[in-house]
Order: C-alpha cells, then sequence, then structure tokens
C-alpha cells in the first residue's frame, strides 16, 4: 500500500503545483468552484458527506436558560461561532455526543447533533465560506472538548445540574457522564494575521476562505485534491490539525469530543448579521471503507508559536504603582483590598494535567483572581455588596503596541457568565480621571482604571465606573463571586498573545467600607 500512497503524495503535489502556478487558468478555477461540485467530488472519491452548519449562539442567554452547562467564561466582547455536527454515520446511536439532547430538545438541531463531537482518525471536516468583515480580531481554534473519565472504585462522574437561582433547574444529561470536560487548544488559533485568503494576506477580512480539521495526513490529502479539483485555490485553504498524540480519536463512548470555535471582536458600529445570515458550507466527511490503523499517517502536533518580542512593558510600572496609591487615596473612607491574579493555563497543560481549559486561546494571556485548581475556588472573597466596589486598573496593552486589543471582562464565578466587559477603547482618559491634576506625562494615557460596583453604586461619581446588575443576562448573583479576568489579544509582531513577562499584569482593589471592615 506504501507505494500508492507515494503515488497518490506525488499526484497532490503535482496538482497543487499547477494550480497554484495558474497553469490550471485561474477563470476555470473559479467557474467550477462550488458547494455542490465539491460534494460530488467528495462521492467519487468514496466519501460519505454529511451537512453541519456554523452557528452563533447567544451564549450567556442560552446558559442563564440551562440550555449549557456553563458560560464557558465567555467573553462579552466576543460575538461566537460553533461548528454543529451529525454523529458520523456509523456512530452508535445510544452513543451520544455531549449536550446533544439538550440541543434536541430545545429545539436548536436535529437530533444527535452537538457543538461536542467524536471524530474517526480518517474523518475530516471542510468549512467553506468567508473570513468575518473588519474587526479588531477574529480566529479560529480547535478544542479537545472533552474525555472519558470511569473509575470503578467510586461513584460515576455526574456533572452538577444547571441551576439558576429559583428560575431554572436541570439534570445534566446521560451524554455528559463520566466524562471530563477539558475544552483545551490543539494548538495556535488560526487569526487575521495568519489565515491563508489567496493573496489577501494583508486584508484578510471579508475573504473567500477553507478550513480542513483532520487527524491523518492521507486523509487531508484527498480532502485538499477534492478541494483543488473543485476550483477552490491552495492559497485560500487552511488545516485546523487535530493530532492524534493529544486527542483520543473514534466514535465509541470513551472517545474524546473536540469542538471549533469562531471568535469575533467587532467594532462598536460593526452590523455582525449579514455575516451570520451568509451563505456558507459545513461537511463531516468520513471513508465509505474504513482506513486500516496501519495505513493511518497520524498528524503530529503542531509546533506553536513562539511568544514574545523582548520589548516589554516594564517602564511604566512606577506610573502603575503610583495609580494605585492615588486610587486607595482617592477614597480615604474606605479599606483598599489587593485581591490577587494568576496565570490561566494553555491547552496542552490542560489535557498534560487534566484541567478544565475553558477554552483557552493561545492568541491571549487570560488573568483570572488567583484560585485552588483542585477545587476552583477562588482564594478570596470576591462577592460584592452593595456598598463595596471594585477598581481595575494597569496598562491598557493596546496602547502600548502589546495587543491588538485587550479588555477586562465581569464574571460569574460560578456559572462562568461574563455579561459585561470594559474594552480598551473605555479605557481612554481613564487614569487621568483617578490622577487628578499634575500628572503631565504622556505615559498616563497608556493606563486605565475604572470602577465596578453594583446598581446605583456609581452615583456622584459615573465617569469610568460600570454598574454590575444582579439578573442572570446582564449581571452577576448577588450571592456570587464576582471575578475580574483580564485579557490582551494578538501581538501584532508576534501573532500570539504577548508573553507574561513582557507585559504588566493587571491589578484588582476590592474597597469595603471602614464601618463593615471594622478598621
Amino acid at each position: 500500500m506504501k507505494w500508492k500512497t507515494n503515488v497518490f503524495y506525488v499526484l497532490t503535489c503535482l496538482t497543487v503545483y499547477l494550480m497554484a502556478n495558474g497553469i490550471l487558468p485561474a477563470a476555470e478555477q473559479e467557474n467550477t468552484r462550488s458547494p455542490a461540485t465539491l460534494r460530488r467530488e467528495l462521492a467519487r472519491m468514496g466519501f460519505t458527506v454529511q451537512d453541519g452548519r456554523l452557528d452563533f449562539p447567544k451564549i450567556v442567554d442560552m446558559c442563564c436558560e440551562c440550555q449549557l452547562p456553563t458560560c464557558f467564561a465567555n467573553n462579552p466582547s466576543s460575538p461566537y461561532g460553533i461548528f454543529v455536527l451529525p454523529p458520523a454515520p456509523n456512530q452508535d446511536p445510544a452513543v451520544k455526543n455531549p449536550y446533544a439532547e439538550w440541543f434536541f430538545e430545545d429545539d436548536h438541531y436535529p437530533e444527535g447533533w452537538s457543538w461536542f463531537w467524536r471524530m474517526r482518525a480518517d474523518e475530516a471536516v471542510i468549512f467553506v465560506g468567508t473570513t468575518p468583515p473588519r474587526m479588531q480580531y477574529f480566529g479560529f481554534t480547535a478544542y479537545l472538548y472533552d474525555r472519558y473519565h470511569y473509575d470503578p472504585d467510586h461513584s460515576p462522574i455526574h456533572p452538577p445540574d444547571c441551576t439558576i437561582g429559583d428560575t431554572w433547574s436541570r439534570p445534566s444529561p446521560p451524554s455528559s457522564y463520566d466524562r471530563f470536560p477539558l475544552f483545551a487548544s490543539l494548538g495556535d488559533t488560526t487569526n487575521q494575521l495568519t489565515v491563508n485568503v489567496r493573496r489577501f494576506r494583508r486584508d484578510p477580512f471579508d475573504r473567500k476562505v477553507v478550513f480542513i480539521v483532520a487527524a491523518d495526513r492521507g486523509t487531508e490529502r484527498k480532502v485538499r485534491l477534492a478541494l483543488l479539483r473543485s476550483g477552490y485555490a491552495p492559497s485560500m485553504i487552511n488545516s485546523l490539525p487535530v493530532p492524534p498524540d493529544l486527542v483520543h480519536l473514534g466514535i465509541e463512548s470513551d472517545k474524546d469530543t473536540l469542538c471549533i470555535v469562531l471568535r469575533m471582536v467587532p467594532d462598536a458600529d460593526t452590523d455582525l448579521e449579514p455575516y451570520e445570515q451568509a451563505p456558507r458550507t459545513l461537511l463531516r466527511v468520513t471513508p465509505n471503507q474504513p482506513l486500516p490503523p496501519e495505513d493511518l499517517e497520524p498528524i503530529p502536533p503542531p509546533n506553536l508559536r513562539v511568544k514574545g518580542t523582548g520589548e516589554t512593558e516594564v517602564f511604566l510600572l512606577p506610573l502603575v504603582e503610583k495609580l494605585g496609591k492615588a486610587l486607595i487615596a482617592r477614597y480615604p473612607d474606605y479599606v483598599a483590598t489587593p485581591i490577587a491574579t494568576t496565570n490561566w493555563y494553555e491547552g496542552y497543560n490542560c489535557i498534560e494535567n487534566g484541567q478544565n481549559c475553558l477554552g483557552d486561546n493561545r492568541d491571549t494571556p487570560y488573568i483570572p483572581p488567583s484560585f485552588n485548581p483542585v477545587t476552583g475556588q477562588l482564594n478570596q472573597n470576591m462577592v460584592l455588596a452593595e456598598d463595596e466596589f471594585y477598581i481595575a486598573y494597569g496598562v491598557n496593552h493596546r496602547a502600548t503596541g502589546k495587543a491588538t486589543y485587550s479588555n477586562v471582562s465581569v464574571l460569574g464565578w460560578t456559572h462562568k457568565s461574563s455579561p459585561v466587559v470594559i474594552n480598551n477603547e473605555m479605557m481612554a482618559g481613564s487614569a487621568r480621571h483617578f490622577l487628578g491634576s499634575g500628572w503631565e506625562t504622556a505615559a498616563v494615557d497608556k493606563l486605565y482604571a475604572y470602577r465596578m460596583t453594583r446598581p446605583c453604586g456609581c452615583d456622584g461619581d459615573k465617569a469610568y465606573c460600570l454598574e454590575v446588575p444582579y439578573d442572570c443576562n446582564n449581571g452577576i448573583a448577588a450571592e456570587e463571586p464576582m471575578a475580574i479576568v483580564f485579557r490582551a489579544y494578538l501581538e501584532p509582531t508576534t501573532r500570539v498573545a504577548p508573553a507574561y513577562g513582557e507585559i504588566i499584569i493587571d491589578r484588582i482593589l476590592k474597597f469595603t467600607p471602614r464601618t463593615v471592615s471594622g478598621k
């Protein structure tokens, strides 16, 4: 069989070369390009083709109606796109993909479809569509969502039921039993600085694009050849590899599930509805004859982009310290308690250590309050009373050039719901507001400070103040810890997240009235 593989590889490379160099005329490629042509070509090559869809769910709304297990620590600046797929053609109907029951019961998708799906080692997923319109950031990321975990010596693992106050309560579905969510990235995100969009790298927005999700090189080559024969240019094709070294592939009950997420950070005046409603194609392709294990060519884990340029924000550290002292002095009737923060994990760490990465992305550092990684409990009291407030402060990482955009999100720690956010545009001028006069250095404009309170807490000082209600859809419950999480997306030079050691970590102060604190 090896000689057949080698011949196929040579023919594929020749086809790619001919098309890339215009020997097959561009007009002919354009005329033949269509999803219908691609489906026919895949069928001719021996694949069963199933349609899926790219969906744009309202994460917080679904979470607050117990249609999701959590809100996954969503970024409120970022609408999400999710690859939704049916089960494999020969998948046992009794082997439900995680939360497929809920998605079907809530009339979101046909029976068996899910955001989280198993995949055979010889399968592939193909996305044909366009990149998002012009915006601050977009990226496509492949994830290992959850893993089978059964201990016969202990009670079976049943995830907690979904409970939202006195409004919603829903038992976790059987498809989630004995499974542990990792939600860990399988490599770098393909973002606007790295995506292949056919001669348009400098302007990657609203361009035709193709993605191949595969674990086997042979399958990936066949799918790529089908795309080329169907008129899709090689320069618009991207890969999202699923390395078998990291993922337990297969469609049996004890195999891992996968998830593909599109993140978008639009400008305030961007209308995303035309993009969300635009026609596109998502296909699950399965060989009619399963490939024997000895014929598979596993795709290895990809090399990761290196973070760091050597340029730091450290020169701003003295000014950040002065800003913190000025904030404390501004509110003498309150006791200011610093809230310790920590660095979030990356996908490979979570896979190795069996931790929930909550949908990490190597395009940003995640900086949450310090917590116990075993219990998941915050190490400090962050339940916010009506007469208390937080101030988040530090460096606006976009202003220093270390990030394409940055934000501060308010997170309900229990449900991982983040309904409100402070973005880098809102930060402008905030540090000067709190520092007052006498700060003539332009470096002050690279800093920010923002107050977060309960409703009516901004009275008398509404500038750079964010009120957080109590309801689930746009706030945080009274008894729920209100965590603050920081992001800094995409350093332009490296095309990945800035290195932790090259940015000044954002800071949090919790202000409590002295009469309450007893001090």
